[in-house]
């Protein structure tokens, strides 16, 4: 009980902190808008014989894989400033409640972009995004929640390091390589409108990634926290 309650006081104090700021997802959201745009306008699909379904997996894929590193920079990024790692480690509770708080913010940081960006994504592209809207929900979330932590330990790592914002993707993408493939493919079977059968095994792939990055992160963080 007192490991759930210290790791929503972290996850809340994030929030907090984010709200006063927007430094993340502001970041986040205007890289996102950009790179929907760009490839908005970069390319005429149709003319080319191709519709959203075709190209819309990649298109969503790049935007929140480089908007939730984005926003997973800045995770611990606020304590290194501040001089805080140290009192984050003698905190009065268990490290993993440190870890899964920052893991639970990073998450909703992450899913409150891809909330906005996916029907500016159908705007920009003119695809009906409400047939495939329950889908494509459970894909982002599932796979997003699964990326975050990753992201959220690897950035715990690297954010000692004086090049952290360099190391960080170093790290996180080569990683992070069978959850992006297993959701590219589940969106772009959602997005051509197959059932749920069809690629509900890439969506338990991706759970299950998730599941494992979180008990890793649960029993690691304390040798992390340390060095």
């Amino acid at each position: 009980m007192r490991a759930r309650s210290a790791s929503l006081t972290i996850a809340a104090k994030d929030l907090r902190q984010e709200l006063r700021t927007r430094e993340s997802f502001t970041s986040a959201f205007f890289f996102s808008l950009l790179v929907q745009i760009v490839f908005s306008f970069s390319f005429d699909f149709q003319s080319l014989g191709l519709g959203f379904e075709d190209v819309g997996a990649g298109i969503l894929w790049i935007t929140l894989i480089f908007s939730a590193i984005l926003s997973l920079q800045n995770s611990f990024l606020i304590e290194r400033e501040r001089n805080c790692l140290a009192g984050l480690a003698l905190c009065p509770c268990d490290p993993s409640a440190v870890f899964l708080g920052k893991f639970l913010a990073n998450s909703l940081f992450v899913l409150a972009v891809q909330v906005l960006i996916l029907p500016i994504s159908s705007l920009l592209f003119s695809y009906d995004l409400l047939p495939v809207l329950p889908g494509i929900c459970l894909v982002v979330t599932v796979n997003a929640v699964g990326f975050s932590a990753l992201g959220t330990l690897f950035a715990a790592v690297s954010v000692r390091t004086r090049r952290s914002e360099l190391l960080l993707p170093l790290l996180l993408l080569p990683a992070a390589t069978p959850v992006v493939i297993w959701g590219v493919k589940a969106t772009r079977l959602c997005l051509s409108g197959r059932p749920l059968d069809s690629y509900g095994y890439l969506i338990a792939l991706s759970a299950c990634f998730g599941v494992i990055f979180v008990v890793a992160g649960v029993l690691l963080f304390d040798f992390v926290m340390e060095e």
